[in-house]
């Protein structure tokens, strides 16, 4: 009796000590459960442990380590038992509180009563390694087989004309600090100095010790110092994680604050300095306007595709347009004739274009959205005549005021360079009765007509007066960085949703991660083409930011001290960031192919897209908001070695290249980068047996080989090939 009684009360104390480790799991969050199932492995190495340590942010403090948490609270529990055991309580807001917990009491914790629930902090990737990682970047910088190196856009010259440099910015010098790689800066607004031969305006320096002297341009912004650093920032000192993708190119910055005709030059300049050196040039725009046809025929457009060919590509940013209202359009007919709607502010900046042969009229009224009655109307304004013509409106307290007191400018005309029929309306108003609107009438009897404002301070809007149409974000992609025929338009994704300032304030974006960013704008051209060709991480991005920029727009993240002196990192968004991100890959390719064309650029970006679960399927068509996809860097980069001819480079010392299709790496593709005869394929196993042969009399430059190895077992295999010429042996592990 005795036994049986003592072994119920053991049975009872396991089961209770059973239940009560199953509440106590189910307090602990699924990465919580994770880290301690993680660490307390019996075969864990010294080595794991502090690389599982280092993920999760241990810290150490004293004798004690902590792991920050999340902890959630009964309602109205104190945090004394908390405090008790060793918990360090920051934050409470409610029943939530942050805390430094013990490493070793996590499932102490779970188990106190006041405890809902315990979630250690997750890794935060709020970097460019992030940004690297989602677009394979980083696969391209390791020399991921079968690459033969490392690309960092080694002999390739990276453009950037933009304005905020902070010249000697370590991110500039390679990664070793050793040597600066801006080789040239032309200050376009500078009013002393030489300008750069062939040019009449701004100061050239070029040298080292003159650019360094210079220090930077402008104060008003880092804009600049951020752009270039995504792009070529090489910077790993104090263990630096916010560096570029091509930290070995060289830099020529071109400082501009201006208008387009001074980035014409700019990319003139550029691509000259590249020549003189006989390297290949990728130029980065992350620039833009409104104004324009948004149909590549413009003047910067076409002068831009002109200069762009073999080993010459140009990459823009697509504009910040996707969620302002900035775009209108109509198609009109015999029977639809008039088109109405308002300006969403209390002045008019709006580019009007039709299409060639096929006319519109125009008129801007001022209308009262209370009383439902138009105040004034403005003659009405042919688009295919020559016209300028300024309308002096003014406030009065007569029943025929006009309610409003300023200028209406208009400007029309066929335009020369595209023949289309164009109007160009601004205005200058001092003030505007409450209830009143600026409206825009439209009218034609054929043909499409599309409209565009400036979306820094203007939207269209119908301001829910029934009659009036609401502005859209079609066609919204910029002028400059967007509507080329050659030029690679790049849109906006989102790699990273939070980060921590230097003040230990953490910021969270309204964006959804790996979706599109909510403001990258969105195609087509208006002669139809699809843009952007491609998006890459915009948002939100951390690089280099200038010590002399006085804005405080920045948000720094990261303080780093070399020499005495001390440089900053912080964080930016807007397809701003993200055509660096393409030009910095776009280098790496150049790397390899020195000759790439637009052209061969955009056919890879089309075969090679990453395409997930948030982009949707699109290759090979592509759509308007996404282009083919996310960029790939690294399948982009293989397939420009499977499409170089080796006299194009010689940065692939292999004659031959191997690469895994599919299949758990058992179908492998041999890509012949030279000619050559009586080829003989032998594959091996480790013991030295030859288990498949394959000759083939003769083989050409980009001719590629299959392998299959799916009837093999699992293990590891030698393939070696050999020719008149060639005399190669890989290895192949089958999974």
């Amino acid at each position: 009796m005795k036994k049986t009684t003592l072994m119920f009360f053991y049975f009872m104390i396991s089961f209770l000590a059973t239940t009560q480790a199953q509440v106590t799991s189910r307090k602990l969050s699924p990465y919580t459960r994770s880290f301690l199932t993680r660490i307390n492995q019996p075969d864990v190495s010294p080595t794991q442990i502090k690389a599982l340590r280092k993920e999760v942010g241990v810290k150490q403090s004293g004798s004690q380590e902590y792991v920050s948490t999340f902890i959630y609270l009964e309602e109205n529990a104190e945090t004394q038992a908390l405090e008790q055991i060793g918990v360090k309580v920051n934050t409470r807001i409610k029943n939530i509180i942050t805390a430094q917990v013990p490493s070793d009491m996590l499932e102490t914790v779970a188990a106190l009563p006041e405890v809902k629930y315990v979630q250690m902090g997750i890794p935060v990737h709020r970097k460019m390694d992030k940004a690297r990682i989602t677009s394979n970047v980083d696969k391209v910088q390791a020399g991921t087989a079968p690459l033969s190196g490392l690309y960092f856009g080694k002999d390739v010259v990276v453009g950037i004309i933009d304005n905020g440099f902070e010249y000697g910015h370590p991110n500039f010098y390679n990664k070793d600090h050793t040597e600066y790689r801006v080789k040239r800066v032309w200050d376009q607004n500078a009013l002393v100095g030489t300008p750069p031969a062939g040019f009449t305006y701004g100061k050239e320096l070029s040298t080292q010790d003159e650019i360094l002297a210079a220090k930077r341009d402008t104060t008003d912004t880092s804009h600049g110092t951020h752009v270039a650093g995504i792009a070529t920032g090489a910077d790993r000192s104090n263990k630096n994680t916010y560096y570029g993708i091509a930290g070995d190119a060289d830099i020529v910055m071109v400082s501009q604050t201006g208008v387009d005709t001074n980035v014409a030059d700019g990319i003139k300049y550029i691509y000259d300095y590249a020549s003189s050196v006989g390297k290949p040039c990728v130029i980065n725009l992350s620039l833009g306007i409104s104004v324009g046809p948004h149909d590549g025929t413009s003047t910067f457009d076409v002068l831009a595709d002109q200069l762009q060919g073999k080993g010459r590509l140009l990459v823009g940013a697509a504009g910040n347009e996707g969620n302002s209202k900035t775009h209108i359009s109509k198609n009109f007919s015999q029977t639809d004739t008039i088109f109405k709607t308002f300006y969403g502010s209390n002045n008019i900046f709006c580019d009007i274009w039709g299409e060639i042969g096929k006319n519109y009229k125009v008129q801007v009224c001022v209308y009262d959205t209370i009383n439902k009655k138009t105040i004034y109307t403005s003659p009405e304004y042919n688009a295919s005549k020559e016209t300028s013509d300024e309308i002096r409106l003014k406030k009065t307290n007569t029943s025929t005021t006009n309610g409003a007191n300023g200028y209406l400018d208009f400007y029309c005309g066929i335009n020369p360079q595209t023949q289309k029929p164009n109007i160009f309306i601004s205005s200058t108003l001092t003030s505007i009765a409450a209830n009143n609107r600026l409206e825009l009438i439209i009218k034609a009897t054929e043909g499409s007509v599309h409209a565009w404002t400036d979306a820094q301070a203007y939207t269209f809007t119908n301001y829910n007066q029934s009659g009036w149409s609401d502005g859209d974000r079609n066609y919204s992609i910029d002028e400059i960085g967007g509507t080329g025929k050659q030029i690679i338009s790049v849109g906006a994704y989102v790699s990273n949703t939070s980060y921590t300032d230097l003040n230990n304030v953490t910021y969270n974006t309204d964006q959804t991660l790996n979706d599109l960013a909510t403001f990258s704008s969105m195609g087509p051209t208006v002669d139809g083409r699809i843009k952007p060709e491609i998006t890459a991480p915009g948002s939100i991005l951390a690089s280099s930011v200038s010590n002399y920029d006085t804005s405080g727009t920045t948000d720094k993240v990261k303080a780093s001290v070399i020499d005495g002196n001390t440089y900053y990192y912080g964080m930016m968004e807007g397809t701003s960031m993200s055509a660096p991100y393409v030009t910095g890959v776009l280098a790496t390719w150049l790397q390899v192919n020195p000759n790439l064309t637009p052209a061969e650029v955009k056919s890879i970006l089309q075969k090679t897209a990453i395409n997930d679960s948030s982009t949707g399927n699109l290759l090979p068509s592509g759509n308007n908001t996404w282009g083919y996809g996310k960029i790939d860097a690294y399948n982009g980069l293989l397939e420009v070695i499977k499409y170089t001819s080796i006299e194009d480079t010689s940065v692939v010392p292999q004659s031959i290249l191997m690469y895994a299709t599919q299949d758990n790496h058992q179908l492998l593709n041999f890509l012949f980068t030279q000619r050559d005869s009586n080829i003989q394929i032998n594959v091996f196993n480790v013991n030295g047996q030859k288990l498949l042969s394959k000759k083939i009399t003769e083989v050409t430059n980009k001719q590629e080989e299959t392998i299959d190895l799916r009837n093999f077992s699992k293990g590891l295999y030698l393939i070696k090939i050999t020719g008149d010429k060639l005399n190669q042996v890989f290895k192949a592990s089958t999974k």
